[in-house]
């Protein structure tokens, strides 16, 4: 892996995507992916060392020295209210900066996010492993059979809003595009002493704006909540003329891990930025209509930087 890209690695304890990718890059099956973390930092130091120790990094004591000699920098801490201060430093350097899902702690961070990368030139990227999938890919094509589009459901695993619910978002979006315009949060109450859980199952109404390039679609976005063993992610689409097979989406990295490596070695973003900004704004539209009583949320508000 001599020619590997050279990767920094911002957030790697356990149940982070930083130790989970760290360890499989510095693997014999990770080779495939042209990407070697070289230096890792988490809050934790232990955590950080145990995953330097597997892939032959070093330690770096602050998280802005994971920057230094390096192709691109992942932001990968568990939860993403850091993120806007964690991906400041490498952003105003210029640099390839990949953010985890769901990209920013909030909209505000998420504009502010894209303004320091216009400013300093900066390539961003941010994507849930479910918005890149061979099963996405193929029911893009399967959609043509049934259009026009009618209804959807998209049913996600957990209970664990913020790192499922952007899953099941990444997932509709990639299949039926943006151009969402209202959300509702018609059952969505998190635990009050962990809010990033939720006491029952979910259920998101979403509709899409008449302009949008499947038309005034409607649907759900859903997850199964507490106590549940089953996990994956499903689709079903209902178009005028009939109804396709339900899609079952694959939890791999494979194709987000391709993805990541060609923008580190091209600078070339994946995923557009309006695209970025409105799956987050989904995302944080469903929580606050959930704070609302379910009132309905507009999503493009949110993108055109409007809080709600």
């Amino acid at each position: 892996m001599a020619d590997a890209l050279r990767i920094g690695i911002v957030g790697c304890a356990e149940h982070t995507h930083g130790k989970v990718w760290g360890e499989l890059l510095a693997s014999e099956a990770g080779a495939r992916y042209g990407m070697r973390p070289v230096a890792v930092w988490d809050r934790d130091h232990r955590a950080a060392e145990a995953l330097a120790k597997v892939a032959g990094a070093k330690v770096v004591s602050r998280p802005d020295e994971a920057g230094t000699d390096v192709d691109g920098v992942m932001i990968t801490e568990s939860m993403p209210d850091r993120y806007l201060a964690l991906s400041k430093p490498f952003i105003e350097r210029g640099m390839r900066v990949f953010l985890n899902r769901p990209f920013a702690g909030s909209m505000a961070d998420a504009h502010e996010i894209v303004r320091l990368s216009e400013r300093h030139g900066a390539k961003i990227y941010s994507a849930s492993a479910l918005y890149h999938t061979q099963a996405g890919q193929k029911a893009r094509e399967m959609v043509k059979t049934v259009e026009p589009i009618r209804l959807f459901s998209v049913t996600g695993a957990s209970d664990h809003l913020g790192f499922y619910l952007p899953h099941a978002i990444a997932a509709m979006v990639s299949v039926l595009g943006t151009g969402v315009r209202i959300v509702r949060a018609m059952s969505l109450k998190a635990i009050p002493e962990d809010p990033q859980r939720a006491a029952a199952p979910v259920v998101v109404y979403i509709e899409y704006a008449p302009e949008a390039r499947l038309g005034p679609v409607r649907g759900t976005v859903n997850m199964i909540g507490p106590a549940a063993t089953w996990y994956g992610f499903t689709m079903a689409l209902f178009g005028a003329r009939g109804e396709m097979d339900p899609v079952h989406f694959e939890v791999t990295y494979d194709l987000l891990l391709q993805e990541m490596a060609r923008f580190f070695r091209t600078g070339v973003e994946p995923i557009p930025r309006e695209v970025i900004l409105e799956k987050t704004a989904i995302f944080y539209g469903a929580l606050a209509s959930a704070r609302r009583n379910g009132a309905p949320v507009e999503v493009g508000r949110l993108v055109q930087g409007h809080e709600q």
